[in-house]
């Protein structure tokens, strides 16, 4: 009996390319379509079925830089559930905040039989030419996770609007009675850093730049050594805006540490409300990035995609809130 090893020999391309030609995989072009089945007809191949194709499971993939932090994590898994409500299992990738990593793995997309993609990518993760290059070549439907407005984006993308979120938060610290607002962060967190600057300005409290301070550590290890250098200062901040949730806990550690009081000494918020944020000193102040909403849209973009291949890209920008518990 002819098999699809078979046909792919005598059309003289992979087993795997034989196999998207023969399921219309919008990924191989019309005329490699058109050729394999010819040949699969002339050979009297048929395909095998264990089951109606609506019931099949397909493969999407997860792109994200690295799954340590709370919010990239969760992110993964609200994601899987919503491809499995699709009938899609998730292939996961890690970048590491590395372009050409991420490069590499949707080029490793494209030689397995992976439907679509979804790509976070931080704002320390430049999506280049090269990015939108391999996206081309392997015809992977994509939708992208971003952390802001791209006007050069020529695919779908979805992304909270931060700087809105950190004006709400920063609004909300100065009507407290919060005048020296400072800032920790580290490399990753530069766009959030560079829309808090902008945010102060603009309502009029100066940036105090002895007040601002990123560092090379990430997570609560970031938190704890950026915060212990502003807590030895002869002046400190009485509140401080951390770049999201993990590094303010850690902030909170030195601030313990220090023998001072949260709120009453020095006021703390974060950005993301991960899970632990409810939970971590009565509750930390924070930004609560709309994730689920997020992933639900995004997924629902990308079958839209994969049905509509020719649709105009679309951004699609959604709104964060301020929750407010015990930490200001």
């Amino acid at each position: 009996m002819i098999t699809l090893k078979d046909i792919a020999a005598i059309a003289n391309v992979s087993t795997s390319t034989a196999s998207r030609a023969l399921n219309d995989d919008p990924r191989i072009s019309p005329e490699q379509r058109l050729r394999i089945r010819r040949i699969a007809e002339e050979q009297n191949y048929k395909k095998h079925k264990l089951r109606k194709p609506d019931d099949m499971w397909k493969d999407a993939g997860i792109i994200v830089p690295e799954i340590n932090s709370g919010y990239y994590s969760n992110l993964v898994h609200i994601a899987s559930d919503q491809f499995a409500r699709q009938h899609y299992s998730v292939l996961l990738r890690l970048s590491g905040f590395d372009r050409d990593t991420l490069i590499r793995h949707i080029f490793g997309f494209g030689k397995a039989d992976i439907r679509c993609v979804l790509i976070v990518a931080d704002d320390a993760e430049q999506i280049t030419e090269e990015v939108y290059q391999a996206l081309r070549q392997t015809r992977i439907p994509a939708m992208f996770i971003t952390t802001q407005y791209n006007p050069h984006m020529d695919y779908d993308s979805i992304y909270v609007d931060e700087t809105r979120g950190i004006r709400a938060g920063v609004e909300y610290l100065t009507g407290k009675g919060y005048t020296r607002i400072g800032f920790i962060g580290e490399e990753m967190t530069r766009g959030r850093l560079k829309a808090f600057r902008r945010v102060m300005q603009e309502i009029g409290n100066p940036v105090i730049e002895d007040f601002i301070k990123t560092g090379t550590f990430r997570a609560e290890e970031g938190g704890y050594h950026c915060m212990k250098q502003l807590l030895n200062r002869p002046e400190r901040p009485d509140a401080i805006f951390a770049g999201y949730d993990q590094m303010a806990v850690g902030a909170l550690k030195a601030i313990d540490e220090a023998g001072l009081q949260v709120p009453d000494d020095i006021g703390i918020m974060g950005f993301d409300n991960i899970i632990m944020s409810a939970y971590i000193h009565k509750g930390l102040t924070t930004i609560e990035n709309p994730l689920e909403d997020m992933i639900s849209i995004a997924v629902r973009v990308l079958m839209n995609r994969m049905q509509n291949g020719d649709a105009v890209p679309q951004q699609i920008a959604l709104k964060p809130e301020l929750v407010i518990r015990e930490t200001t």
